[in-house]
């Protein structure tokens, strides 16, 4: 009996010494960061770990027993957007930081994977700007005496780079910041570079010299999905919108290519650009990348729940064919998608209870009534019928509708209404080509 107690004991005392945790402290203390939630971060998701209240700044979270090596994040603050990264390679963590500035106030007090990993980035980003910085201000001088100068200087700093670089890829060997260390070391020119063009060509042709697309820890992460999102769009720019496009499917052709056969990698990156094109309502290019690059991925790779909601985000995006709705007219029950009364097409919501609404829509009548191009289809969006009924008749030649259940209706949410008014210009096949925020806009737009 005693032996199995003593067993007990010594199996119990294994399991809290190999229990990891990770350990925060914010401070100044801030009252309205009151819970920590920990997510790991992989691909293109934040997959949710936990969460824990925060007492006087301080907080604890055990990691489950198979919690996956990588990269994971703090979010204390949702709605504008605070948190904190670390590495966690199966040990407890510790780290303290001001809420207010964490991306510089981040110091790790227990963990050998964060504190070097953290230190190389302060180390090498500071050489980068030196780099950066004497590169940017070579394209400008003239003096011969100047541009010597500034060769011997950034020769040095060039030198103390790959230095630095090497040290701290040897230091961490063994440790999973190996991967971030050596896939985060970036290429400079061993001498400076002439013209502004020239520097971007090289940028863009040895951005993705050290990064290596098989590492199953830099999956771990979102170091793919950042330096990735980072080359589409801000190595590729243009003023020229289709010039701009043709920019971005080259840019996502090129990594593509990069990254092989690796389709899960593939499918998370997409994801990730995907989501990216439809924040800018950029339908054109998210159509093609869904058609010919994430459509074309094995059957398993492909997640239905991302490409829906992915395509939800654009349904109102300029370009895209409105959301069709009925409406009943005596016994009749009509069609927005049937109309073909106009070449041009306002679709307004509005509600009585609104003192906006009852200044601009009276208004936009008088502008358009006898515009026989243009029609109105005004919902209103109100609890009852009776203001619908006596605001309506000044609006006789507009096409009303009432909208019940004011911000239920189901137009309104089709439509995402959650202020009044809301305007959509629509051509005459019923595509939105416009979404003005106010009267005043819309009749510009009429004008042009």
């Amino acid at each position: 009996m005693i032996k199995k107690i003593l067993l007990a004991l010594i199996l119990i005392s294994t399991t809290l010494q190999s229990q990891t945790s990770v350990t925060g402290t914010m401070d100044p203390v801030i009252e309205d960061y009151n819970y920590v939630i920990l997510y790991q971060l992989k691909g293109a998701k934040q997959i949710y770990i936990a969460n824990v209240t925060v007492l006087e700044g301080v907080f604890k979270m055990d990691f489950p027993e198979n919690a996956s090596k990588g990269m994971y994040r703090l979010t204390y603050d949702m709605k504008n957007g605070g948190f904190v990264d670390f590495l966690y390679n199966k040990e407890s963590v510790e780290l303290k930081f001001d809420p207010t500035f964490p991306s510089g106030t981040l110091e790790f007090i227990v963990s050998d994977e964060n504190k070097t990993y953290t230190n190389y980035q302060a180390e090498t980003n500071d050489i980068r700007r030196k780099l950066d910085s004497l590169q940017m201000n070579f394209f400008n001088l003239e003096s011969e005496n100047a541009i010597k100068s500034t060769q011997k200087i950034y020769k040095r700093t060039y030198e103390h780079y790959l230095i630095s670089q090497e040290l701290f890829t040897e230091k961490s060997e063994g440790q999973i910041a190996n991967s971030f260390i050596k896939s985060s070391n970036k290429y400079y020119s061993p001498t400076l570079i002439k013209t502004p063009q020239e520097f971007l060509n090289s940028e863009k042709q040895h951005y993705f010299d050290f990064i290596d697309f098989n590492d199953s820890m830099l999956l771990n992460s979102i170091f793919y999905t950042e330096r990735v999102t980072d080359y589409v769009f801000y190595l590729n720019t243009s003023d020229d919108v289709e010039v701009q496009n043709s920019l971005y499917l080259n840019s996502i052709k090129e990594v593509l290519e990069k990254i092989e056969e690796n389709y899960f990698l593939k499918a998370e990156l997409l994801t990730t650009l995907m989501y990216n094109f439809a924040q800018l309502e950029s339908t054109v290019i998210l159509d093609y990348v869904i058609d010919n690059f994430y459509k074309k991925l094995p059957e398993e790779f492909q997640n239905s729940a991302d490409l829906k909601e992915i395509q939800s985000k654009v349904k109102l995006a300029l370009g895209k064919t409105a959301p069709d709705f009925s409406w009943d007219v005596g016994d009749k029950t009509v069609n927005l998608s049937e109309l073909n009364n106009a070449s041009t097409y306002i679709l307004v919501f509005w509600s009585t209870s609104c003192s906006h609404c009852l200044v601009e829509v009276p208004q936009l009548y008088e502008f358009i009534k006898d515009n026989e191009e243009v029609h109105v289809i005004a919902i209103a969006l109100e609890n009852d019928e009776l203001g619908f009924n006596h605001h309506t008749q000044n609006f006789e030649k507009w096409t009303n509708v009432l909208g019940l259940e004011k911000w239920q209706n189901k137009i309104a949410r089709k439509y995402e209404i959650v202020s009044t008014p809301t305007y959509f210009v629509l051509d005459s096949n019923k595509k939105i080509i416009s979404k003005p925020e106010y009267v005043e806009d819309v009749k510009k737009f009429l004008d042009k």
